[in-house]
């Protein structure tokens, strides 16, 4: 130890200017460490399940792709980059899986096209090293952000821009989901840097990689293309300060290079050009004029005055303020107006729309994190005008800013860890059910959509039924039932079911009751509201860690003919889509009802049906004072040919057989038929083979089946 200590000693000399000259770049390199970590740590929130909306629409198109061969994602509501890149992230996991013996066969891995509902998700890991691609490029933007501090001030603003936006909670929490929010923050800061650095150092690769960029942004998500801004705004000042030789090829470079960058990226936009323009169109009709149930609010001042409100609350009173200051720092750095540029006219450009959702803005965070970081170069020059002293002080401004931003930095761990440790209900109640003793068979509520992979590490028999079949049946010994607590909807389809399902819960008697297990995630407030919350089951769309019952007993109720829940569902000759519910038998494209036991008398069997059409799409532009007027028109090969078998069963025999030809719009089959005795009816549906062989398959919708008596009894 004492020739350790006597060496030190010796080369003190040399070790001490080797620790000066990388202590700044170990600072900004545990910047960055943590900013990763606090978004690594909700990476698995929720999985098996899942409780975006928009993580399938990226994530399950990749799949499709990959299980597929078919590089047309068949979707361009959003850019395509994403898709592609998370495929690239599924083969590489794809290899591994193979190498471990994991998948035999792409076949295994089932999405939403192969069951209908929108959140499948047979192989949960592949979610997951999806969100790791999201949130290491959301990491990466806090890299970027720093070098715009750098390249504007210096180094330690940029170590404190930095350091604001890595514990920016709502740049986490969309850091750590397979959607475009993040990533698109990514390319528009890039461009910023690259046009900044153009300004800086005038070379012209700087203007080229900025271009490119906002093409990647755009192909990420499209409202972000005003990006354009950025490097039209480099060069017109380029144009004024420094006179640039051949100005024609940059201003021409402006428009072709995004462009190309564009369709490089997303060749199918122009291969399936009516697929792309008609997304395209829908989401300027979404955004626009039909609006976002629970996320609408009227375009102008009351749209611009809620998007304040959110970034008040997001950046708190404290970053507000430093936003302000650093907003001044404009006076003596007019360079930050281009930082500042790209913010308002987005603003501005949003305010427009009706759709409300702040994660929109997502991308303008890295430019607020900018100024909080000029902010405290903006104090720092204030103090050496009034204390000479301090002009060689600047590690101390930067503590200052550590401490103001130390809470927040705690906020993110704090609610990143707790999300690592939190489990989904589903999850956690077959922990539950495997510690109980005495068990002979777990009965499921098939509503819960309880995971495979959760079912898998279940050491009991199960059963899976609709809460209706549940209660028909007799209870038995030694059996636990698990039911949601409670069932809702956002769309109002059935709303007698969700009262028939409920009423059924109700009645379970606090003493059969065996556990309640409640939504962990209400009670512990996480991400503070940046996760939708709901403890009840919602029947058409996602579950958030529903509320859950465990009994040993649930109300006897008999299982009475009317409307069947087959909800809006797609009836197509390789199988059955039911996208919302489903309390119906699959079987290789034949629907099969629920058995009901009948009296004797006349019964009616209704049901409806139509072929999908897609009607003519148009959308008006005007262009100064002129109108141009798009028109995507797809004329829909209804099949002529195709038709659907309605088979009606009493006790397994066949009691009638009718054949019904759907039309465009919703067409009604009514079927008549007669009981002399208590009988079992069930009813069976299925597609015919199309003899058309010409004409591509279409899929039928079926938008409800009952059964009602004609006779009084």
């Amino acid at each position: 130890m004492g020739d350790f200590l006597a060496s030190v000693k010796a080369n003190f000399p040399v070790i001490l200017p080797a620790i000066v000259k990388h202590y700044f770049t170990s600072i900004i390199l545990l910047v960055i460490f943590f900013a990763f970590i606090f978004r690594y740590f909700q990476l698995n929130i929720g999985l098996p399940y899942l409780y975006f909306w928009d993580e399938p629409l990226t994530a399950s198109n990749a799949l499709q792709i990959m299980k597929t061969g078919d590089y047309n994602p068949h979707f361009f509501k959003y850019g395509s980059l994403m898709i592609y890149l998370n495929l690239l992230v599924d083969q590489l996991y794809r290899i591994y899986l193979s190498f471990t013996g994991n998948l035999s066969s792409l076949a295994n891995i089932r999405i939403a096209a192969d069951t209908g509902w929108h959140w499948t998700i047979s192989h949960p890991n592949f979610y997951f090293w999806n969100r790791l691609l999201t949130a290491t490029m959301g990491t990466a933007t806090v890299f970027i952000t720093y070098l715009i501090s750098k390249t504007i001030c210096n180094r330690w603003t940029g170590i404190i821009s930095a350091l604001f936006l890595s514990v920016l909670s709502i740049h986490i929490v969309h850091s750590g989901f397979v959607t475009m929010d993040a990533p698109v923050a990514l390319f528009v800061s890039l461009a910023a840097l690259f046009s900044i650095l153009f300004i800086d150092q005038k070379k012209i690769i700087y203007f080229i990689f900025s271009l490119i960029c906002v093409g990647f942004a755009t192909a990420t998500k499209y409202n972000s293309g005003l990006a354009i801004l950025l490097p039209i705004a480099s060069l017109t000042w380029m144009s004024y300060r420094d006179k640039i030789p051949r100005q024609k090829f940059y201003w021409l470079a402006i428009p072709c290079l995004p462009t190309v960058t564009f369709f490089l990226i997303m060749p199918y936009a122009i291969l399936d050009f009516p697929t792309f323009i008609k997304d395209i169109l829908h989401q300027i009709t979404y955004y626009k004029t039909t609006g976002h149930p629970g996320a609408t609010i009227s375009p102008g001042w009351d749209y611009f005055a809620f998007q304040i409100r959110e970034f008040y609350q997001n950046i708190g009173l404290t970053g507000t303020i430093l936003f302000a200051i650093g907003l001044a720092g404009t006076i003596s750095r007019p360079i930050l107006l281009l930082i500042i540029l790209f913010p308002v006219i987005y603003l501005l450009f949003m305010s427009d729309m009706t759709v409300n959702f702040h994660r929109n803005f997502i991308q303008v965070y890295p430019f607020i994190a900018v100024f909080a970081g000029v902010a405290f170069h903006n104090l720092h020059v204030a103090l050496v005008h009034f204390y000479p002293k301090l002009k060689k002080s600047i590690p101390i401004i930067c503590l200052a800013a550590s401490l103001i931003l130390l809470p927040h930095a705690y906020d993110a761990y704090q609610t990143g860890w707790v999300l690592h440790n939190t489990r989904d209900t589903r999850s956690a109640v077959i922990d539950t059910l495997n510690a109980m003793e005495d068990v002979q068979k777990i009965v499921f509520a098939r509503e819960l959509r309880i995971h495979e992979q959760d079912l898998d590490r279940l050491k009991y028999d199960y059963a899976i039924q609709p809460i209706e079949i549940m209660s028909a049946e007799q209870n038995r010994d030694r059996t636990h039932y698990v039911l949601p607590a409670e069932v809702s909807q956002i769309y109002t389809y059935h709303n007698e079911e969700i009262q028939t399902k409920q009423a059924i819960i109700d009645k379970i008697s606090d003493e059969h009751i065996l556990q309640y297990i409640e939504n962990n995630y209400i009670e512990q407030n996480i991400g503070k509201g940046y996760i939708k919350q709901n403890a009840a089951t919602m029947l058409d769309v996602f579950s958030t860690s529903p509320s859950l019952i465990i009994a040993n007993q649930i109300p006897h109720e008999p299982l009475h003919p009317g409307t069947i829940a087959f909800d809006t569902c797609k009836l197509s000759p390789t199988g059955v889509q039911i996208n919302i519910r489903n309390t119906a038998t699959l079987r290789e494209g034949v629907i099969t009802t629920p058995t009901y036991d009948l009296k004797p008398g006349k019964y009616l069997f209704t049901f409806q049906a139509k072929k999908p059409a897609t009607p003519e799409r148009s959308q008006s532009f005007a262009f100064g004072e002129y109108e141009t007027r798009i028109t995507v028109k797809r004329l829909s090969a209804f099949r002529e040919h195709a038709s659907i078998r309605v088979s009606i069963f009493a006790d397994q025999a066949l009691l009638t057989q009718q054949i019904f030809i759907p039309t465009e719009h919703f067409a009604q089959m009514d079927a008549f038929f007669f009981l002399l005795k208590d009988q079992r009816v069930s009813v069976q549906i299925e597609n015919l083979p199309d003899i058309s062989a010409s004409l591509v398959p279409v899929e039928t919708t079926i938008k409800q089946l009952k059964i009602v008596t004609t006779d009084g009894h």
